[in-house]
């Protein structure tokens, strides 16, 4: 792969404009919920697509949160009720964090992988770095082979498609923590080659994030950070994407993932819950995340996917289709223990 060009940056006012999250608006319910896959095992970190009239779950199907054990799991659904197995992609790490980019032409997945790095005397393994791999399909069956993307220490957290390109905020992601994190946007010609587009921030330890674009050609950012308040931050380029300024939602936002419907934009994510993490919904408005909707979850949660329904974009409904893993129903499992966690589904109405 070629160095990429660096292109300089500009992070303005970092956390300097700030809002308070508002209350829950009435009106946002769960109009149906179904559990997917259960198997007493750790099934977590969802992602979900609509690509060619079938939706796409993915999720990573392993022993523990971190243990280094993770696998891929793939499946396919023609209404989002009923779901089949349509892929499992493998490498010698943790793979973990699977999420989709749709072109016309194939649904991707990109997943993180950590390594094992032996300790020296008699320390014993621990993760050394992730390397961001991927792997494709065109008919939604067979899949290709697995491939390494950019460099290792890097986490291509959600790519998407815009205008004959790919694009990934991607973060610092290796072991033992740093004490500081980097946000980079990168651009990608065929999913596979990437290059250096702009630096984000190199603030707050911010690290999971969801791109959108405007019409402009800007993009829109939201990150979670791992310092201070731990509200994501919302962060806003210029039309060359080389420039950024920020907002802060006001809400904790872990994983977030952004989906528009119509002219509104919703996010979904890890919130804060009065007795823990919990899944949630918030709409973004005039920069702050404003609460919609606590879906029923507990314990390990959350890292969801988001779509509209297509169904529902000449209405004047907002309806979400999402994915989220949780623990609330872990002692209802068969073979479950403390580590078990199961992948649902929903759909999600909003006031108009």
């Amino acid at each position: 792969m070629k160095e990429p060009l660096i292109v300089a940056s500009l992070v303005i006012a970092v956390g300097f404009l700030c809002c308070v999250a508002g209350e829950a608006r009435a009106g946002a319910k769960l109009d149906w919920m179904k559990r997917v896959y259960a198997d007493g095992r750790h099934n977590a970190f969802t992602d979900l697509a609509y690509w060619r009239g079938h939706y796409y779950l993915c999720f990573r199907h392993a022993a523990s949160h971190m243990s280094m054990d993770g696998d891929i799991r793939v499946m396919r659904s023609a209404d989002m009720r009923t779901w089949e197995p349509c892929g499992a992609l493998n490498t010698l790490g943790d793979d973990r964090d699977p999420h989709f980019a749709a072109t016309n032409d194939a649904l991707y997945v990109y997943f993180g992988t950590w390594d094992l790095v032996h300790g020296e005397g008699p320390a014993p393994p621990d993760r050394g770095a992730v390397r961001t791999h991927c792997a494709s399909t065109a008919d939604g069956e067979r899949w290709s082979e697995v491939r390494g993307v950019y460099k290792p220490g890097w986490w291509l957290w959600r790519v998407r498609w815009h205008d004959g390109a790919f694009y990934s905020p991607a973060y610092t992601a290796v072991r033992p923590k740093p004490s500081s994190r980097e946000t980079r946007l990168l651009r990608s010609e065929d999913g596979i080659e990437w290059s250096l587009a702009s630096v984000v921030t190199k603030e707050r330890m911010a690290g999971e994030a969801d791109v959108r674009f405007q019409p402009d050609g800007s993009m829109w950012l939201i990150t979670r950070t791992g310092d201070g308040d731990g509200n994501a931050l919302w962060f806003r380029s210029d039309p060359t994407r080389t420039t950024w300024e920020s907002t802060n939602t006001g809400a904790l936002v872990h994983a977030p993932v952004i989906a528009k419907w119509r002219e509104r934009y919703f996010i979904a994510g890890r919130g804060r819950g009065a007795e823990g993490s919990v899944t949630r919904v918030w709409e973004l408005v005039d920069g702050c995340a404003e609460e919609q909707i606590t879906l029923p979850s507990g314990g390990d949660t959350s890292y969801p996917g988001l779509v509209a329904d297509p169904a529902s974009l000449s209405g004047n409904e907002p309806t979400l289709f999402i994915s989220w893993y949780s623990q609330h129903e872990r002692d209802d499992i068969p073979n479950g223990g403390q580590d078990t966690s199961s992948v649902y589904v929903g759909r999600i109405i909003v006031s108009p």
